[in-house]
């Protein structure tokens, strides 16, 4: 199946190809045929859920050329199959209040009862729309409509390293200690980003991740697994 895409330029460096609609399938597929057929020509690529910025060396190669390189590898690209090649990720996340900073108060607002809470968000298989904004973290989409809410109204000053959270419709992985405004329901004792490994972080875009219940035991257990 043929895609229509857009292009946009921010200077003489960057190129902006956008979809007609949000599908992270398709930029996770474009990302990978452009960063294997185009590698000695493109610096980096930045990918979003329904577009991919391109950088290049002005020096080495135009806006254009790089346009029309780009054009000439989609003419007779398929996009047909490419959700099966997701990988699917199982995240161990424990509840317990001392990591669920706001599962109390989310009860609350939301008229459920904490296991239903644990319950409705263990149920669904979220997609990775995005990794960014802080180094390695995870915007997971799929959250189920009876635990949409908004971000909080003050946002905390640390967040640890680990934590899961929820806000609007999505589900974050906090994979640095950072500030935050979302709202904290649990913590993963995995290292999802690891600075000192390449790439820094195994998933990407358009992966799938299952939720799956542990301990305080086991949550400790795992994460002396990780030191």
């Amino acid at each position: 199946m043929k895609r229509n895409f857009s292009y946009d330029t921010l200077g003489d460096s960057t190129l902006i190809i956008s979809t007609d609609k949000e599908d992270v399938d398709v930029i996770r597929h474009l990302h990978l045929i452009l960063s294997e057929k185009l590698k000695d020509s493109i610096i980096d690529f930045v990918k979003t859920s329904n577009s991919l910025a391109v950088y290049i060396d002005p020096y080495k190669i135009s806006i254009k050329q790089i346009s029309n390189e780009i054009n000439t590898i989609l003419v007779n690209e398929s996009f047909d199959g490419i959700k099966k090649k997701a990988k699917d990720w199982k995240i161990p996340i424990c509840y317990d209040p001392s990591y669920a900073k706001d599962i109390t108060s989310l009860s609350k607002k939301l008229g459920l009862s904490i296991k239903k809470i644990i319950e409705l968000h263990l149920r669904e298989t979220y997609k990775i729309h995005m990794i960014g904004f802080l180094p390695g973290f995870v915007y997971l989409k799929g959250l189920n409509n009876n635990l949409k809410v908004p971000r909080r109204n003050t946002p905390r000053k640390e967040i640890k390293e680990g934590s899961i959270a929820i806000a609007n419709d999505q589900t974050g992985i906090y994979n640095v200690n950072s500030p935050g405004g979302w709202n904290i329901i649990g913590r993963t004792p995995l290292s999802i980003f690891n600075k000192k490994k390449i790439p820094p972080i195994q998933m990407i875009e358009g992966d799938n991740v299952k939720f799956y219940k542990i301990s305080k035991d086991d949550y400790l257990k795992l994460k002396n697994n990780e030191k």
